[in-house]
């Protein structure tokens, strides 16, 4: 698990540092309203999502911007694409894990979550569907252990989520992530993914 992490984390601070870097060549520093225009990112399934904690951790902690600024544009910068409802695919890391490895990625998740959770109780959440929206929640196995839920983080954050057809986006938002859809229903889109032969030819 932890040398699956490393790679993830190696290509998604590598990508968006490379990104960041030569905005600031064109735009300089005091144009960060300017990145959702410039820069946009597709994350594909949850293997890159630690994206929205590490360009929040870049913005803020590298960069110099406020809290809240940083988590506004690496909301409007970041979208999801769920492609498959396996398990597999929905990654949940140990917090033991990220707390060893990426210690204030882990810190800005909680606080992320610990947000999120607040603010599902001011719209009149109850206790069971605050926690089953929990970003942060325990191992269905182990009780004990606290897992971070990276699909959940991913929604809760991005701009926009969309599964890759039609079918596949109506289960996306009827069963994957009914929950959080009937909170922000207007995050929801579909993009198909690809293109049939005989459709191709006709263009």
């Amino acid at each position: 698990k932890e040398l699956r992490l490393k790679q993830q984390y190696f290509f998604v601070t590598a990508s968006l540092q490379d990104v960041l870097a030569r905005f600031k060549a064109v735009h300089g520093t005091s144009n960060w309203d300017l990145l959702p225009e410039k820069a946009c990112f597709q994350l594909n399934d949850t293997h890159p999502t630690m994206a929205m904690a590490e360009l929040t951790r870049l913005l803020v902690d590298v960069e110099g911007l406020s809290w809240e600024q940083g988590v506004k544009l690496t909301s409007q910068c970041l979208n999801y694409t769920n492609h498959t409802v396996m398990p597999e695919a929905l990654e949940k890391w140990p917090v033991k894990v990220l707390a060893k490895m990426l210690p204030r990625n882990l810190e800005i998740i909680e606080i992320i979550d610990e947000g999120w959770q607040k603010w599902l109780k001011e719209q009149g959440k109850s206790d069971e569907e605050v926690a089953r929206m929990a970003i942060i929640h325990p191992n269905q196995w182990n009780k004990e252990e606290m897992l971070v839920n990276m699909a959940y983080l991913a929604v809760v954050c991005a701009n926009r989520i969309n599964g890759v057809a039609a079918i596949h986006s109506e289960i996306v938002k009827d069963e994957l992530f009914n929950d959080f859809y009937k909170v922000f229903p207007s995050k929801f889109q579909n993009k198909t993914n690809g293109v049939t032969p005989r459709r191709w030819l006709n263009f």
